[in-house]
């Protein structure tokens, strides 16, 4: 995806959650999202970003709308963010029943993010810059 570029998705997330991490990841998923801690979880190798899960809302009512973007610099007014480091320049964003493949330059980038409710978010914002 070069710069400037958006991605929207709207569907459920089966798992509550929307993970992101670098496609050639080879560590099994190391978040505990189911802590309580949240919207935004990272470690060095997985972010996750909880949602409203799928399976706890009636059918029709659990879609998500992620937007995403790529810009040349941070935005102002995100309230979540994230180093992470892209070693193969391609950023996986999904989840285990569907995902999005993000095509960046190989190395760091900032991660930031805007949900609507901070613990079942419906709409999310992810801000993809350089770092």
């Amino acid at each position: 995806m070069a710069e400037d570029q958006r991605l929207s998705r709207v569907r459920p997330y089966y798992w509550g959650a929307i993970y992101i991490s670098d496609l050639d990841c080879e560590t099994d998923f190391d978040i505990d999202f189911h802590n309580g801690e949240g919207p935004v979880l990272a470690t060095a190798s997985h972010v996750a970003v909880l949602v409203v899960h799928a399976g706890t809302v009636d059918e029709g009512e659990a879609d998500v709308a992620l937007d995403v973007r790529v810009t040349s610099q941070r935005v102002d007014g995100l309230p979540y963010e994230v180093a992470f480091e892209v070693p193969s320049g391609r950023l996986y964003i999904g989840d285990a029943d569907d995902s999005d493949e993000v095509t960046l330059q190989p190395g760091p980038w900032l991660l930031q993010f805007d949900v609507d409710d901070t613990a079942e978010a419906r709409h999310v914002v992810l801000v993809i810059s350089p770092l």
